[in-house]
């Protein structure tokens, strides 16, 4: 049995898986846009980005893990604020001016989806805009951000309200999105999006976690949550021939089996000892440098494919291996010479800020 103090060795592991599922997803553009001829990845691969949703629970989930000792402290909650903006933008704003760079230089290497449309300033702030952000998959970081700010905000409530706070705060989003499901405005639009109950939902697993009330069957968990996954998946793309869910069917889709699945894992970390991989953990510290890192070493490695693709299945097979690898390899690389770097920077800085205000 784990004791509440132990650090939670699966979370990485599901960090991993994913990441690995939102890479996978993504090869299916780049397999269409460079290997020009035959195409082997099928269209149910964009079930992976239900990776996206696992993040947001496992967000979640450890913002209640990290605050356990934070309430109505105003010290802790300047800490908890603190360290949530630095995680989150040093590595995003590296990322933002590499391809701001490129946006200066040719502007039609940015963006092409939405007619090369860029807001720079909503990109680097993280700001709900209507266009995506310059790192494509920043549009989740502005999810994150605006769950941190109101989490933030139930830290100065006594501890036993959280529970009620997030069930009352997840209601209002139902009720809002229900009320402005036709409004414009990119605010409004996040405000009440159906995502930030994947947050909630992470949160209230962990309330549970820590209250030593996480019962059930792990394996009966982890088998609903597969057959789910794939079996609502499949009738969403068989009956509307669209490709992803939007808004709360997503949340039913990919959402609900997310939460079973990070149920099931901490049922087996917790009762059992089981532990995912070392490997697997490995890759999900490196998680977020993967992240945000992988679509442009995905499109870079997808032009060179294109100078020599054939009309054959094995440059298509070899590239994709090679494509994965890259990613894998590129994402260790910014975890362990950027990422820490920053992190390293960030935490000295606290340190002089903190330490002033004692």
């Amino acid at each position: 049995m784990l004791s509440s103090h132990q650090k939670i060795k699966n979370i990485q592991g599901l960090r991993a898986i994913a990441v690995l599922l939102v890479v996978v997803t993504h090869l299916l553009p780049i397999e269409e846009k460079y290997a020009q001829f035959d195409f082997i990845l099928p269209q149910f691969l964009m079930i992976g980005a239900s990776g996206v949703d696992l993040f947001f629970l496992i967000s979640g989930f450890v913002m209640v893990a990290v605050t356990r000792n934070a309430f109505e402290s105003q010290s802790a909650i300047k800490h908890f604020i603190y360290h949530r903006i630095t995680r989150i933008y040093p590595l995003y704003w590296f990322y933002s001016i590499l391809i701001l760079g490129v946006y200066l230089i040719q502007p039609t290497l940015v963006n092409s989806s939405q007619g090369n449309q860029v807001n720079i300033l909503a990109s680097f702030l993280l700001l709900p805009q209507t266009l995506l952000p310059l790192v494509n998959v920043g549009w989740t970081l502005i999810h994150e951000i605006y769950f941190y700010i109101i989490f933030a905000l139930l830290l100065f409530l006594p501890k036993k309200t959280l529970l009620w706070s997030l069930i009352m705060w997840g209601t209002i989003v139902v009720i809002g999105h229900y009320i402005f499901a036709d409004s414009d405005n990119p605010f409004i639009h996040f405000y009440f999006h159906p995502l930030t109950l994947e947050f909630i939902a992470g949160s209230l697993i962990a309330i549970r976690y820590y209250d030593h009330t996480l019962y059930g069957n792990a394996k009966f968990f982890a088998i609903v949550a597969v057959l789910y996954w794939l079996g609502t998946y499949f009738l969403f793309q068989h009956y509307t021939g669209e490709i992803l869910p939007l808004d709360g069917l997503r949340v039913i889709i990919f959402g609900i089996p997310a939460g079973l699945f990070l149920y099931a894992t901490l049922l087996y970390e917790k009762n059992y000892g089981i532990i995912m991989p070392k490997w697997l953990c490995k890759i999900g510290d490196a998680s977020y440098s993967i992240y945000l890192s992988h679509i442009i070493v995905l499109t870079i490695v997808g032009r060179a494919w294109f100078l020599f693709a054939h009309e054959t299945y094995w440059d298509n097979i070899l590239m994709l291996v090679i494509m994965l690898i890259s990613v894998l390899f590129s994402g260790y690389i910014s975890y362990y010479f950027i990422e820490h770097f920053l992190l390293n920077s960030t935490k000295k800085l606290a340190r002089l800020i903190f330490s002033k205000q004692i």
